[in-house]
């Protein structure tokens, strides 16, 4: 049966090649392999073919049907309506973040009511995905708890009696509000809970406060530990997860920030980066930095993790292990920025406290109609047909610019923040910050996947 070679992309890493094709597959070459390749593609040396067929590069007839369900594994995304539904109880906050995007323009619908809330939840399980996940973010979600615990009743009860939907619910909170009673329910409706630990004391300290201007760190850390004693007492199957985001105060601390997360228990930890946008824009020349600072901080954190791991530690990246998912297992890891198209109002859409349908969190927080989908006034179809959505996906595809990268398969990008770099959604995409910071964080991957392989494989077991 006759061979082919699948169309690939290549780039040199190092003193060796790596090619990458749509399909997931991807390989490791030599100078010579890379060389022999190029010149002569269907009459390479029977050792090359046979590590060329071993990763489906070389193919047959035979390996349509793996090949095909491999892409299909690596872009399930594409065939289910959206999952992700991220509600905004209320706009307001009792912290004042000295990179916070999400501070209302005004005064104006800052809490969600009960009304729009019953709207919210006939709209979500309008969407045919089977799995639906309801996240609440804000603001601040407790500051409109009697929301919140009417959403998650309500939502329990129409799913329990109809829906029979695989239902998560989790929230995004900065805990300073948080109480016993608050807690009790949150564990009992089996809500998972996210929170912000920026790195040490000197270092949150620094990047999250309170209205006021006090540090917030003492009583995160309070609760923290509270919710894990809870977890471990009550035999709780989840874990409490956190952020930390990472500002030019935070670059030398890399260690202490990972030290942090393990002496608090958790196993991952994800090192989000400041946006220009909000208060980061307006604090950008304290708390900014270049896309190369930032991965100088991350490599040299991702080091440590390793170090660690290899000392019997269980801690993760968060980001990485999205990444690997799709690179080692060939799977889509439901992570909307790796997504081409973007996930944005097709894999998520988010609830603002009005009822308004933005494509995602950060689009909502721009407050401008080009991300904006409708309302939950309107029809589920009029919204997963809107020219902004269509404008959205068309404009994340990875083909259209990303042709010649060797990474495009393991990659996304983001239109919202590419709209506020460079003042439109049809970027010039390697000038991006995001691209220069994923294309770093792919090279470090595929740069240690060989003699780290055990510690991926794990962290995506």
């Amino acid at each position: 049966m006759e061979k082919g070679i699948l169309p690939y992309r290549s780039m040199k890493l190092d003193d060796k090649y790596i090619i990458t094709t749509d399909f997931g597959s991807w390989i490791f070459l030599t100078e010579n392999e890379f060389s022999s390749l190029k010149k002569n593609p269907k009459g390479v040396p029977d050792e090359l073919k046979n590590k060329l067929e071993k990763e489906k590069i070389v193919v047959s007839d035979a390996d349509i049907n793996e090949i095909v369900n491999d892409y299909r594994n690596l872009n399930k995304f594409l065939f289910h309506g959206p999952s992700l539904h991220i509600v905004i109880p209320t706009l307001k906050c009792n912290q004042n973040c000295v990179y916070c995007q999400a501070k209302p323009k005004n005064d104006i619908n800052l809490d969600m009511t009960k009304e729009t809330a019953i709207k919210v939840l006939d709209f979500i399980f309008k969407s045919p995905s089977q799995a639906l996940t309801i996240e609440f973010q804000g603001g601040e979600p407790l500051l409109n708890w009697n929301i919140v615990k009417f959403i998650v009743e309500e939502i329990r009860k129409i799913n329990n009696e109809f829906e029979k939907r695989d239902l998560r619910i989790s929230m995004v909170t900065n805990l300073t509000l948080m109480d016993d009673e608050k807690l009790d329910f949150l564990i009992k409706n089996n809500v998972s809970i996210c929170t912000s630990l920026d790195g040490p004391k000197y270092v949150h300290d620094k990047n999250r406060i309170y209205l006021e201007n006090k540090g917030t760190y003492e009583d995160v850390i309070k609760w923290i530990k509270k919710i894990n004693e809870e977890y471990k007492k009550r035999n709780v199957n989840v874990e409490l997860n956190a952020l930390s985001v990472i500002t030019r105060i935070s670059l030398p601390y890399y260690k202490e920030i990972v030290d942090e997360y393990v002496k608090n228990n958790f196993h991952m930890i994800q090192f989000g980066f400041v946006n220009k946008m909000g208060s980061g824009k307006s604090n950008w020349d304290e708390i900014g930095y270049s896309a190369e600072d930032y991965l100088d901080f991350w490599k040299k954190a991702m080091d440590y993790i390793i170090e660690l791991n290899r000392k019997g530690i269980n801690i993760k990246e968060r980001l990485s292990t999205f990444m690997l998912t799709k690179i080692l297992k060939k799977e889509d890891p439901g992570y909307t920025e790796l997504m081409s198209p973007c996930g944005a109002g097709r894999t998520q859409i988010v609830y603002n406290t009005n009822g308004d349908i933005y494509t995602c969190d950060e689009g909502r927080m721009l407050e401008e109609d080009l991300f904006k989908l409708g309302n939950v006034e309107n029809k589920y179809e009029d919204i997963m047909r809107n020219d902004n959505l269509i404008a959205i996906c068309h404009s994340s595809l990875l083909d259209n610019y990303c042709t010649l990268c060797a990474f495009k398969p393991f990659c996304g990008t983001c239109p919202v923040l590419n709209y506020v770099e460079q003042g439109t959604i049809i970027p010039k995409i390697t000038e991006t910050f995001r691209c220069k910071v994923y294309k770093g964080i792919l090279t470090y991957i595929f740069n240690n996947i060989e003699k780290n392989r055990d510690i991926f494989e794990r962290w995506i077991a």
